[in-house]
């Protein structure tokens, strides 16, 4: 506790007010042409921005480069973790701007998609979380606007997914039979582009700190539901490499399911009443 309180207070002393966004990095050994894309891309949205980077690598990178380019940087000097890592940015961002924006490295912007993600969230008060279109580098779609989960939705995602059952249960947690075309609203938004009303933030609070990495952003995505819409915007899009799914590894595999034991234990396994109320609802909308 005493070192995030100590990174929290290097960033808000250094991070301006009125801002519209800050958008906030976390690094784990990244590529340095990888960072310099990152905020640069953040840098040049219409908006007023302003980066914050919280490296989690072992040893912390060299990076100089990113201090001269106008990014805030710290370093924890150990790997806590994605959700905690942006909670040192979410955490200092407090009364220093109107949306806090999280972001993954691997992310390319598509026409001003941060500038015009916020206009998005002024135009819809009624939202606490945004999330744009997102696509791969193929230019295909991804499915990245879903229901909240139960276990026999990750079952037949990461084990049966080559069955039929395993097919229709994943198209109907993805939303397969919908064009991603209209602005509607989904329960879980994926944490590769969440940007959050700071107002909201302060009621539901930040990234469990409880998940080091994956389920992160469908709790937070939950938590934010429960209080405000969380809408999808296909008017602005960004293109995602999705390591997770490249890069394939036993060690991520055991963090996905060590994370997603922990959700369900905090929210329920097959008896989750408020679950089921909001993927009803969440399917209506489409009726």
């Amino acid at each position: 506790m005493h070192q995030f309180d100590r990174l929290v207070g290097e960033v808000r002393a250094a991070l301006p007010g009125g801002l519209d966004a800050c958008v906030s990095f976390v690094l784990f050994g990244n590529e340095r042409q990888e960072i310099v894309d990152a905020i640069r891309q953040a840098q040049a949205a219409s908006v007023r921005t302003h980066v914050v980077i919280v490296d989690n690598s072992e040893p912390p990178l060299d990076l100089g480069f990113a201090r001269e380019m106008g990014a805030i940087v710290v370093a924890t000097r150990q790997n806590v973790g994605y959700g905690r890592g942006h909670n040192v940015a979410l955490e200092a961002s407090r009364g220093k701007c109107r949306y806090h924006v999280v972001m993954n490295t691997d992310l390319q912007v598509e026409d001003d998609a941060i500038g015009r993600m916020v206009a998005f969230m002024d135009a819809h008060p009624e939202a606490g979380l945004g999330m744009p279109r997102v696509r791969y580098p193929d230019g295909s779609l991804q499915r990245l606007c879903r229901l909240l989960p139960d276990p026999r939705d990750m079952i037949a995602r990461r084990v049966l997914h080559r069955t039929r059952w395993g097919r229709e249960r994943n198209q109907r947690y993805e939303f397969h039979d919908w064009n991603y075309d209209t602005v509607a609203q989904f329960p879980f938004l994926s944490g590769c582009f969440m940007i959050l009303r700071r107002s909201i933030l302060d009621r539901v609070g930040h990234f469990d700190d409880r998940y080091f990495l994956y389920a992160e952003d469908l709790d937070l995505s939950r938590r934010v539901r429960q209080v405000s819409q969380t809408l999808y915007n296909p008017d602005a899009t960004v293109v995602h490499e999705y390591r997770s799914q490249s890069r394939p590894s036993l060690r991520r595999i055991r963090y996905a399911a060590v994370s997603l034991s922990q959700y369900f234990f905090k929210w329920g396994w097959f008896v989750d009443a408020e679950r089921d109320r909001i993927n009803r609802e969440t399917i209506k909308q489409f009726d």
